[in-house]
């Protein structure tokens, strides 16, 4: 009698859990503005340097730019675009922390840096500057300056995809698919840029914005910020260079509800 209770619970658990799931997915295209979720940094404030062509920089931000005067609205990093020299059809986004070193053979094209923000209204609450320096292999120093105002790119009015998720809800972000930048191959993008608000930080910090690129296979857990929104994009050099990009990732948002949360732990609690 008590294995069929257990079956009864456990049957019942997986039920409730299974009514609670739910999934939500959000299309991010590469294709290109004003069709696709593309932005042409040429056009939208994206700052740049022309590094050596084959030389090896280590290049790291610090400084403090913010998406918001109040406190606990600074920045973590900014957005980086550039092809490494190693594979010169190969696009790269990448989110340089602050602080962090990343080091990589440059291009005979332009290093790309960048911050985002909802929309182009908000970045006069925009403040600051993120400083790149970059440390070449033979003792060559350089920098490159982002401001926040100026170089800020208001994702709302530039084509960014955008999703609205339940607030303070809980999610297990992922993305999936194959997006490239030119016709070749090795033009494909590593992953998405992201760009959101989440409340589970420690410290708390519920205006604080998150930027970050999500790549296929990485699974992202946070709870979404009360305003529920989350953008995503793809970057290329130039709208003018957009007309080659092509294919889609898709976001798939899973939520987990408190009561998915309390079926597990009651399914769990039985094989203890």
């Amino acid at each position: 009698m008590r294995r069929c209770y257990q079956i009864a619970i456990v049957a019942l658990a997986l039920a409730l859990a299974t009514s609670a799931f739910a999934t939500e997915y959000l299309e991010v295209s590469a294709k290109g503005a004003p069709a696709g979720d593309c932005l042409g940094l040429d056009q939208v404030g994206g700052v740049n340097i022309s590094l050596t062509p084959g030389m090896i920089y280590t290049v790291t931000v610090d400084g403090d730019a913010r998406a918001n005067p109040l406190p606990g609205g600074e920045f973590d990093g900014l957005f980086v675009y550039y092809y490494d020299g190693t594979a010169p059809d190969h696009p790269i986004q990448y989110f340089l922390p602050k602080n962090e070193p990343l080091v990589f053979v440059a291009s005979d094209t332009p290093f790309y840096a960048f911050l985002v923000d909802k929309t182009l209204k908000d970045v006069a609450d925009n403040s600051g500057i993120f400083t790149l320096t970059f440390e070449a292999a033979g003792g060559t120093r350089e920098t490159l300056d982002v401001n926040a105002i100026f170089n800020c790119i208001g994702l709302e009015d530039m084509g960014a995809a955008k999703i609205i998720l339940t607030p303070e809800q809980f999610y297990s972000m992922s993305v999936t698919g194959e997006a490239c930048t030119n016709g070749q191959p090795d033009g494909c993008f590593d992953g998405v840029c992201l760009f959101y608000r989440r409340i589970d930080e420690e410290p708390p910090r519920p205006i604080h914005p998150i930027l970050q690129v999500l790549h296929p296979g990485e699974v992202q857990n946070f709870q979404i910020h009360v305003t529920g929104w989350v953008y995503s994009f793809f970057v290329d050099e130039s709208f003018f260079t957009v007309g080659n990009n092509y294919g889609a990732m898709t976001l798939a948002f899973d939520d987990q509800t408190p009561v998915e949360n309390a079926t597990w732990g009651t399914i769990k609690a039985l094989y203890r």
